[in-house]
């Protein structure tokens, strides 16, 4: 029996083991307890499992799949910030260069307009001297009236006006509401021109050329406006020959209209008479305000009514205002009953 059973195991394995019998024996038992545990084992939780394990090895070979392509594209990104910071590194250091460079032009540039500046401050004031220098040569030729007919009569008369204004212009623009250093070079010059253009209003051509030409009228109603704008206490000079030449102005008929025009002039004379403390401006503005009351056919009954109003308070606080108050009693006797009445129905002691 044993031999046929050796037999047919060589039959089937092809591979001929001697074992001995007790060997057998036990080696047959085990197999019999693998049989019968084998089934036990293999549930189908252990299959299940198997199955989850295959998958998630699937799983696992994808993510490592997905991690080795993120690690590609991280090394690319990172291949490629170094580029960027590479070039902006190179942009940075060009900015550096350009901002120096910048910096050494500026400071060129700043030294170029230093040196500009200090050559306009010198030309300034060279041609501040030089034109108060002439001015006030001028100033003293312009009072002979045939002087200011040879002066109307060159082709730069109006060209003199236009810078005249401009000048005053400027002036006020800077020195409005302070007072230059008394002998400084532009106050010299803004006084000449003020002294001629008064001079020349005095000349009977003169005055007619401020009436009939525009650029006249133009520098009149800078005057005007000039005026209005400046603080009271300041400039007293100029604005005293300001009023020096608005009153030649008005002794001709024309002139004197032109100025009644102005609706502020009455009130700035006023305004004068009452706030300013220099007693040659109240002066020069009564005599302004004179000229215009004494031709009372020029006057509005609403110019009228503003010298009525406040005559009797300037009368009591300047000095000034008894020639005013005299020129208006002598301008009453020339009108009407009914003017007379509007304009002095208020007596004094």
């Amino acid at each position: 029996m044993a031999a046929n059973v050796e037999n047919v195991l060589r039959e089937k394995c092809k591979v001929y083991v001697q074992v001995g019998k007790d060997d057998f024996k036990r080696l047959t038992s085990e197999v019999k307890d693998i049989k019968e545990v084998i089934p036990k084992i293999l549930t189908s939780d252990l299959l299940d499992s198997y199955s989850k394990l295959e998958a998630s090895q699937e799983e696992l070979q994808q993510v490592h799949s997905e991690n080795h392509k993120l690690r590609t594209e991280l090394d690319y990104l990172q291949q490629e910030h170094q580029r960027q910071i590479g070039e902006a590194e190179k942009r940075y250091n060009n900015l550096i260069g350009d901002y120096d460079r910048g910096r050494e032009e500026k400071f060129d540039l700043k030294c170029q307009l230093a040196d500009v500046n200090q050559q306009l401050i010198d030309q300034s004031d060279y041609c501040a001297s030089l034109g108060a220098s002439v001015c006030t040569l001028l100033w003293r030729v312009s009072r002979q009236q045939q002087s200011v007919s040879t002066l109307l009569e060159g082709a730069k008369a109006e060209e003199f006006l236009h810078l005249t204004r401009k000048t005053i212009i400027s002036y006020f623009a800077t020195w409005g509401e302070d007072d230059p250093q008394e002998k400084s070079e532009e106050l010299e010059f803004v006084l000449a021109l003020c002294g001629i253009i008064t001079n020349i209003a005095a000349a009977p051509c003169g005055r007619e050329f401020f009436t009939r030409k525009e650029i006249g009228q133009v520098l009149v109603d800078c005057l005007v406006t000039t005026l209005e704008k400046t603080s009271v206490q300041h400039n007293v000079k100029i604005r005293s020959l300001m009023l020096m030449a608005l009153y030649n102005i008005s002794i001709n008929f024309r002139g004197l209209q032109y100025l009644i025009s102005k609706p502020s002039l009455l009130p700035l004379m006023l305004r004068l008479i009452q706030e300013e403390s220099d007693s040659e401006i109240k002066l020069n503005a009564a005599r302004l305000l004179q000229s215009i009351v004494m031709e009372p056919e020029c006057l509005s009954h609403e110019h009228l009514q503003q010298v009525k109003k406040l005559r009797y308070t300037f009368y009591l606080q300047t000095q000034s205002s008894k020639e005013l108050f005299a020129s208006c009693r002598l301008a009453e006797s020339s009108w009407s009953t009914t003017h007379a009445r509007l304009l002095m129905n208020t007596s004094f002691d």
